[in-house]
């Protein structure tokens, strides 16, 4: 499986639990940006919290919700 194809099948393994909360730490790292779009898609239709560590500015900007800024 390529990387895409893993994170895409880890995502859909953890949203069939059905969690309260997903923890993703740099969840666009080694995506291609067809699986960056489907990341982003999956996650605007997720009712959960979110809590994530990410240094793609446009996919903060993408997810919304409160974003805190740490460091430079």
């Amino acid at each position: 499986l390529s990387g895409g194809q893993k994170a895409r099948f880890q995502l859909i393994t953890m949203l069939a639990n059905d969690p309260q909360l997903l923890v993703l730490d740099e969840p666009t790292n080694h995506l291609d940006l067809p699986s960056i779009e489907e990341l982003e898609m999956a996650l605007g239709g997720y009712s959960g919290a979110i809590l994530y560590v990410s240094h793609d500015s446009y996919f903060c900007e993408k997810i919304g919700g409160e974003v805190v800024l740490v460091g430079g």
